[in-house]
């Protein structure tokens, strides 16, 4: 009941007549919930919305996966264009098995099979991080993560898709996939189990980005590399 509670104070509004998707923005997902509104936690979803001027809505889920004959884990990064069908002034079909509804100029949800992904939109603008610039600075360069001032880990890029763990207290260090993704001018880099980072800045000594986690509110961060 809480959980309903609270998806219903987020999504429920007045809704205006006619409402479109503004263009050229980016959304996140806020995890799942079933038909009754409760959070479902296991369901780990990592998804990105860009709503372009045309009305269509261009989508990104990262996940990684397990081979079960080898035990190594990959990030996967799945991309789909969904096209919005009308159905009512603030429904849109996507396809057989998705409708899209708009709550408010920055709230919306998909809904699938009985399930509600909502998202949020992101008060960013595309193209603030160069690809090729964000490479040189941080592939095979040593980086503190700072998440909130906390400082935590070391991780070191490398040019073979594999990012180097270090704890800051331990004496361990481990390797695990990563990708750096470029998702319509946003640049995000996924790794395994972790939190989406979109990279927001670059300045000197410091890339900044948001920590998205679907259970969570964003958290701003910031690479220290390390020269």
């Amino acid at each position: 009941m809480k959980n309903l509670l609270v998806l219903l104070l987020i999504f429920v509004s007045t809704l205006s007549f006619g409402q479109e998707i503004e263009g050229e923005k980016l959304w996140r997902t806020k995890g799942v919930y079933d038909s009754l509104g409760n959070f479902i936690e296991r369901a780990k979803i990592q998804s990105f919305l860009f709503s372009t001027a045309s009305g269509q809505l261009y989508r990104l889920s990262n996940q990684d996966k397990m081979n079960m004959e080898t035990g190594e884990t990959k990030v996967f990064v799945y991309r789909d264009t969904l096209n919005l069908t009308p159905l009512s002034d603030n429904m849109y079909k996507l396809n057989d098995k998705e409708t899209l509804t708009i709550h408010t100029n920055d709230s919306l949800t998909i809904q699938f099979n009985g399930f509600t992904l909502p998202y949020v939109k992101l008060d960013l603008k595309p193209d603030t991080i160069n690809l090729k610039t964000l490479k040189s600075e941080l592939i095979n360069t040593p980086v503190i993560e700072s998440v909130e001032n906390i400082k935590k880990y070391q991780f070191t890029y490398q040019d073979n898709n594999l990012v180097k763990v270090k704890p800051l207290e331990r004496d361990s260090e481990w390797e695990s996939d990563y990708k750096i993704i470029d998702f319509n001018g946003f640049i995000i880099i996924q790794g395994i189990v972790s939190a989406p980072k979109l990279l927001t800045k670059s300045e000197k000594g410091k890339i900044h980005f948001i920590e998205i986690d679907y259970r969570f509110e964003n958290k701003n961060g910031a690479f220290i590399i390390k020269r």
